[in-house]
This record gives structure tokens, C-alpha cells and sequence, in this order.
């Protein structure tokens, strides 16, 4: 019945890439490194996993990971890598929704989509129209 859409199959990776990449740029890391008070409070999240130094660090390398990755995201460069970031600082910000609330629902299952998301990317690459191709990174 969908068989038509087969022809888009490109265009799947850049689609995935531009959604996930604008909301990790003007969502989360542009949000989090323009409130230098937030810091703390974000990195503070490290404490789960026994790290209790420098939380202003954690919180502002949270958010500029985040900035950072979906520039490259959006671009199409360094897309594994960079998905790789996300999914642990998705599986911190899932494991502190734990912490916090007891479990992900309520809509705390945000980080656990995203990671599903940035997981995808990490599997099949940048795709055809990325600069990852284009270098030949992606192939």
C-alpha cells in the first residue's frame, strides 16, 4: 500500500537529522548554555553515578553537547559521534527522571525518545545528503 514512499528511503536519515537537530539546538542547547544558573541544577544529575564534583561543569558540557550535536546533526557531520553523545546524555536525563519522579511516565519519557531517535541515526548514518557522505565518512 506504501510502497511508493520506497523512493524516499534517502530521505529518511535527513528528515531524522533536521527534527532531531533543531529541537537539540533550540530546545536544549541554546536554552541551557544562555542560563548560566542552570548549570548546577543540570549537572547535578551526575550525582546518580557517584560524580558529585563540578556540577556547573556537567550542566554547561550538557548543554553545549547538545548545541554541538545538533549543529552536526543538521549538517550532516560527525552524525555518529555525535549521537553517541546524545544517547548518554539522554540515558543521564532518563536516569534522573527515574530518580526523581520514580518512573518516565507523565511525559518524562522524552529522553527515551530521543535517545530511540539519535540511537537510529547512530545505526544507519548521516545518510546520502550529509556532509558524512560527502568526505566519505557514511558510506
Amino acid at each position: 500500500m506504501f510502497n511508493f514512499l520506497g523512493k524516499y528511503r534517502d530521505s529518511a536519515p535527513l528528515v531524522l537529522r533536521i527534527m532531531l537537530g533543531l529541537t537539540l539546538v533550540f530546545a536544549h542547547g541554546l536554552p541551557k548554555i544562555m542560563a548560566p544558573d542552570r548549570w548546577e541544577r543540570e549537572g547535578q544529575a551526575m550525582a546518580n553515578f557517584g560524580i558529585t564534583f563540578a556540577p556547573v561543569f556537567w550542566g554547561f558540557m550538557a548543554g553545549a553537547t547538545e548545541l554541538v550535536a545538533g549543529i552536526c546533526f543538521l549538517i550532516g557531520f560527525a552524525v555518529r559521534p555525535a549521537a553517541l553523545m546524545v544517547v548518554f546524555i539522554m540515558f543521564v536525563a532518563t536516569v534522573q527522571n527515574l530518580v526523581t519522579a520514580g518512573s518516565v511516565a507523565g511525559g518524562r519519557s522524552h529522553p527515551l525518545d530521543f535517545a530511540a531517535g539519535a540511537l537510529a541515526l547512530m545505526l544507519m548514518g548521516a545518510g546520502l545528503y550529509s556532509v558524512d557522505r560527502k568526505i566519505g565518512w557514511d558510506r
